[in-house]
């Protein structure tokens, strides 16, 4: 995951007008206790702008969606219900609202893989099967700050990482070998970093052998790039490979970013990578 800019002016064409209508009516529903129907949000224009905003690549784990799957429209906030695991030791998950006045805001909105979003059983880094998937989860640090209307939405800290607001390199390390772990802030693991490692599947098996694969690529034009420099060559292309891999737009550039800084980092100043 890497820190990902929203433009103030990059809400879609209407998106806005569309959204104003929808929590009209969902407001008119809700105090009806009739079903809420959200569609403002899954229309073409907003989805090329999310494409474009997060390099068809999943805001979570950095999975190119294009060619695989056309990824989800996900809800940082969860716009239907939100599910929040019980304080009780083997209790049952508790079903709470949503935040369906968000569902039509740009800000709430990013573009995520089916496996980073969807729950299902899927064998995750120690390859014991478990259900993985962001879902209707979204915990917090206090749950009894929990908003239920958007005034109550300045006094929720959430645990679950927000590209577009956090920096994920401030509580996400990458090892060498493509694990990820929380990092370590005033000598305690990052309450976001362990929450988002956990609830977005981070550390999934298959993404694990995805990273495998990654570091293989990279480390390949590293180790050219070295043998260039050895003998006085410009390492050339495998120097214009590299930058490009480290291009937002790019798989896993979270990790290629880890790998550069521990194997190159004598040389960084000089090649101008990192």
């Amino acid at each position: 995951m890497i820190k990902v800019d929203r433009p103030k002016d990059s809400t879609p064409k209407g998106f806005a007008a569309a959204g104003v209508k929808e929590r009209r009516r969902n407001r008119i529903a809700k105090i009806a206790n009739e079903k809420m129907k959200f569609a403002a949000y899954s229309t073409k224009s907003v989805r090329d702008k999310l494409d474009k905003l997060f390099g068809r690549k999943c805001a979570f784990c950095e999975s190119i969606l294009a060619g695989t799957q056309s990824g989800d429209i996900e809800h940082f906030r969860p716009k239907g219900a939100v599910i929040v695991e019980s304080a009780v030791p083997g209790g049952d998950p508790i079903k709470k609202d949503g935040y369906y006045w968000l569902a039509a805001k740009w800000p709430n909105l990013l573009i995520s893989c089916a496996d980073c979003n969807r729950p299902r059983t899927q064998p995750d880094y120690d390859n014991r099967k478990r259900v993985i998937g962001k879902a209707n989860y979204f915990p917090l640090v206090d749950e009894s700050q929990r908003a239920t209307g958007p005034r109550g939405l300045r006094n929720e800290e959430p645990l679950l990482l927000n590209p577009c607001v956090d920096d994920p390199a401030e509580h996400l390390v990458f090892l060498d070998d493509g694990r990820i772990e929380p990092a370590i802030i005033d000598g305690e693991l990052s309450p976001k970093g362990v929450a988002s490692i956990r609830y977005l599947g981070l550390a999934r098996a298959e993404l694990l052998q995805m990273r495998a694969r990654h570091r293989r690529i990279v480390m390949s034009a590293i180790r050219h790039i070295f043998a260039a420099m050895k003998e006085g060559r410009d390492p050339g292309t495998d120097l214009e490979d590299l930058v490009k891999l480290l291009s937002p737009d790019e798989a896993y550039v979270a990790y290629t970013r880890a790998l550069v800084r521990q194997h190159m980092s004598p040389y960084l100043e000089e090649l101008r990578l990192v």
